[in-house]
């Protein structure tokens, strides 16, 4: 009891947000000393391919592992110019900051998502569990040194600017985030689902101009087309069209428990089969009825305001689609726990099957693999453990849009006007 008041007495204390600061800048400046300076792994490739842009070569056959949108390397071409040990450093604190900057735009979706008042202690617990149950995926960004978290602001920033009715400045943000990471190109038929063309027509310009940037300054020697439409020929049309067997790209194809992507999981799901040679059939086929799922669901959703839970289904279902998603792209799942840890402490009448997704989910995906028998974790990993986790997240979402009032979650206001106009009709006559 007495240790339990000297911790309400600290959490209380008026000066405690300086001490958390800065216990999280202490953190972070060891994590950067011991261990992000030591292996510069992804800033590596990043400052390699704008080096290769800058030479005016060909990127697919000057860095074959850069698989990633011109524009990126383009936007790198900094780095290239600088001493690894400063770009490291650099690099390390644009991703910190994009790191709380993607918190805090998740904690606004969220509470914009559940209306009511919010207290001071259930932000807190919103805080605490979103990033908790998100750690494993935020430290694989680390880990790799990855540009998620460049890209994710920019699709956060536009899904609450959509939220809030911001259309242009939601398709800037959504087409800009498109062109530097193919994901957040899957926003562009949601737009025209909801018909919003003029926003869809705003996304697509600000795609292609990004896009082009790199081939406004420099061109490929000895290439038979530009920066841009190379890669859409050599990587992302192969990636998505085709058989990525016949690709360059041999990470993308058979057997690889790295890939958690619905084209990974059905790899391991028809290994050593009689079905392995139909494998690309099996995937549309899987791929299709994913698809079909989400529709449904989506359609469902527009009869309520539901956009920051559209947003994470449509995060969850770039990343389900993906020819390849590492453990790092899973970060994308913050705002989808942020959203589901926000359900359960809004139902206050029942929250026990939001605490069963929550603690299923991180169990399958969330635990570190240090901590648990090699034999558990390697069974996992060959078994897609990341997708049936991901997939536990969707049925409570389902949930929330099948009984949206349950949550005290608004009308579309479609729905809501007519139901006004309904009422005025039953007063006037």
């Amino acid at each position: 009891m007495d240790q339990t008041t000297t911790f309400a007495k600290l959490w209380g204390h008026p000066h405690r947000d300086r001490w958390l600061w800065l216990g999280f800048f202490l953190a972070a400046a060891a994590y950067y000393y011991f261990h992000f300076q030591k292996y510069p792994g992804g800033l590596k490739l990043y400052r390699h391919a704008a080096e290769c842009l800058w030479n005016q070569q060909v990127l697919q056959a000057c860095e074959l592992y850069f698989t990633y949108p011109p524009a990126f390397a383009f936007l790198m071409l900094p780095f290239a110019s600088v001493p690894i040990w400063l770009a490291t450093l650099i690099w390390y604190a644009i991703t910190l900051a994009c790191t709380v900057l993607c918190c805090r735009l998740c904690e606004d979706l969220t509470v914009r998502m559940f209306p009511g008042r919010w207290s001071d202690r259930e932000r807190e617990w919103l805080r605490l569990w979103g990033i908790l149950l998100s750690l494993k995926f935020i430290l694989a960004v680390y880990e790799d040194q990855a540009y998620d978290f460049l890209v994710f602001p920019l699709t956060l920033f536009g899904i609450l600017a959509f939220t809030d009715r911001r259309n242009v400045l939601a398709a800037l943000s959504l087409g800009a985030a498109a062109a530097l990471k193919v994901t957040p190109l899957i926003f562009l038929p949601y737009l025209i689902f909801k018909r919003r063309f003029a926003a869809a027509g705003i996304f697509v310009i600000a795609l292609v101009l990004i896009s082009s940037l790199p081939d406004l300054f420099l061109h490929p020697q000895g290439g038979t087309h530009g920066y841009f439409m190379t890669w859409v020929r050599e990587v992302a049309a192969r990636g998505l069209f085709d058989d990525a067997a016949v690709s360059n790209y041999a990470f993308w194809s058979g057997v690889n428990p790295y890939n958690l992507s619905l084209r990974g999981a059905v790899a391991l799901a028809l290994d050593k089969t009689p079905y392995e040679a139909e494998f690309l059939f099996w995937l549309r086929t899987v791929q299709l009825l994913f698809m079909a799922v989400m529709s449904a669901l989506f359609i469902a959703a527009s009869r309520a305001k539901m956009i920051p839970i559209e947003g994470a289904l449509l995060i969850i279902s770039a990343l389900m689609l993906a020819p390849m998603t590492g453990r790092g792209h899973y970060v994308g799942l913050l705002l989808p726990y942020y959203l589901v840890v926000a359900g359960v402490l809004m139902d206050k009448k029942n929250g026990w099957f939001g605490i069963a997704a929550l603690g299923i989910s991180f169990s399958l995906s969330g635990i570190p693999r240090e901590i648990v028998p090699r034999v558990f974790s390697e069974f996992m990993a060959m078994h897609s453990d990341i997708i049936y986790a991901t997939l536990i997240l969707i049925v409570y979402f389902g949930l929330i849009i099948k009984t949206p009032g349950r949550w005290g979650i608004l009308p579309s206001e479609p729905s809501r006007d007519r139901a006004f106009l309904a009422v005025e009709a039953e007063n006037r006559f």
